[in-house]
């Protein structure tokens, strides 16, 4: 308590307690005697019918013991009314001390506990100091009263002192290394917070990117359905004389994509999202969000249609409706140049110029190895801004989803992906919160309503390696 000088106040406070205590017992004593002297001389004069002199000169000379006592009690009560009125305004300096202490957060307790560490500290400190002059240190005065500011301006410096690794000289002098240890939490760890960053890492996952490379469309009901000109009319040359026979007329074909349900159900705590200093929420919304978009673009690839959209992967060798032609790529169990060209010309050339590569991260590592027979790579990266990296002239893009290059392995697609693939869209992702089924954990029940399935089957060529 700087305002107040804690100690003098406290002793003086008690010294004129004290004080007007010791004048109370006084008065109370010379009460009690007067009273016993009274009683007694009053007793003596019951036994005797006539007061005789020596009674008489008692009795003056009790009253003037009356008379100085009484005056004595006057004094007594006077000074005693001084020392109240004393007591009462160091009493009052104290409480407009302490109140103004108050005000700084710190409770009576807390001041009283400040003193007494600054005391402690004073003497602890003058006993080293002693030490080191080879001193006794009992012959040094330790009645100096505590300096509170010092005493908080190396408590405030103290622990910055101790993280400076060069002020405790540790290499030179191991009896100064700690106990109290950040990096074990019972040791002291427990105490110190880490800082926590409002960013998190999050690990990346690959997906396929079908949905960018392919036609999309959204519908209102659960099913997309168009007809389709597959068939070609039949024809021929007549002769000038000759009735040919009837041609044959072309025939429709529906094609029919239903969406599928894709779902998610992740909790989290109420506490937890009340708490966090990360939107969990929001967090959580991300994650379901980009988990979705690797489902769909693995099933876009490789989905058997059951409960999920169908790959491309998925379908019969074939040239006719409902079939994807699988092109040999020249080579067992690798890739080779000669591949890659036969691939490529094997689409119609309408859709060849619009023609995409698609294949696995580690199948585009091995088609940058390919050379032709002057040694030159047949990959042909862009080295400008807007330029994309080319293999036999076609661009190409990576899914994770695409098999490995392995013997009889899908391992390339070639499509005009725009003509050959449609995602039909019924729903985005909707979500629901439920803080009532699971109590206290709160639900997110998150869906998505999609399909997609293969359009044009003429508008897709699939790379098989070779067995």
């Amino acid at each position: 308590m700087t305002e107040l000088n804690a100690p003098d106040v406290v002793k003086a406070v008690q010294a004129e307690i004290v004080k007007m205590g010791e004048g109370f017992e006084a008065t109370k004593a010379n009460y009690t005697e007067l009273r016993k002297n009274l009683e007694d001389f009053k007793a003596e004069l019951d036994k005797k019918e006539v007061v005789d002199p020596i009674a008489q000169d008692k009795l003056v000379k009790l009253t003037e013991d009356i008379t100085t006592r009484q005056a004595d009690i006057d004094t007594k009560f006077a000074a005693s009314v001084e020392a109240e009125k004393a007591a009462t305004a160091r009493m009052d300096e104290i409480e407009v001390a302490m109140k103004r202490t108050f005000k700084n957060g710190m409770s009576q307790d807390d001041l009283a506990q400040e003193v007494k560490d600054a005391t402690d500290f004073e003497i602890n400190a003058t006993v080293v100091k002693a030490r080191s002059m080879g001193i006794n240190p009992d012959l040094i005065d330790g009645n100096a009263e505590p300096d509170v500011d010092a005493y908080k301006a190396y408590k405030k410096a103290f622990p910055g002192f101790l993280r400076r690794a060069e002020n405790l000289n540790v290499a030179t002098n191991p009896d100064h290394e700690k106990a109290l240890s950040a990096g074990i939490d019972p040791d002291g760890g427990y105490t110190v917070t880490p800082m926590m960053s409002n960013k998190i890492i999050t690990r990346l996952f690959e997906g396929d990117p079908i949905r960018q490379l392919a036609a999309s469309e959204s519908i209102t009901t659960g099913v997309l359905e168009w007809m389709v000109d597959w068939n070609q009319a039949g024809a021929g040359w007549e002769g000038e004389t000759v009735a040919e026979d009837e041609t044959d007329t072309p025939e429709w074909k529906k094609k029919r994509i239903p969406v599928h349900v894709m779902y998610a159900k992740p909790q989290a705590s109420q506490t937890l999202l009340e708490d966090s200093g990360v939107n969990i929420e929001s967090w959580l919304a991300k994650h379901v969000s980009n988990r979705f978009m690797r489902l769909e673009g693995a099933s876009f690839v490789s989905g058997n249609g059951t409960g999920t959209p169908r790959g491309f992967l998925t379908y019969a060798n074939g040239a006719n409706y409902g079939q994807i032609e699988q092109v040999n790529m020249q080579a067992a169990a690798a890739l080779t140049a000669d591949g890659f060209i036969a691939l490529k010309y094997s689409l119609v050339e309408d859709y060849l110029s619009r023609g995409t590569f698609v294949m696995n991260r580690t199948t585009v590592r091995d088609a940058m190895y390919l050379k032709d027979g002057e040694g030159r790579y047949i990959w042909k990266p862009g080295f400008q801004d807007d330029a994309q990296s080319s293999i036999v002239g076609l661009s190409v893009r990576m899914a994770t989803t695409m098999p490995a290059v392995a013997a009889g392995a899908l391992s390339v697609a070639l499509a005009d992906w725009m003509e050959a693939y449609m995602v039909v869209d019924r729903l985005g992702i909707t979500i629901q919160r439920d803080p009532f089924t699971k109590k206290p954990m709160i639900e997110f029940y998150t869906r998505k309503r999609v399909g997609g399935d293969v359009v044009n089957y003429q508008a897709i060529k699939i790379g098989v390696i070779a067995v």
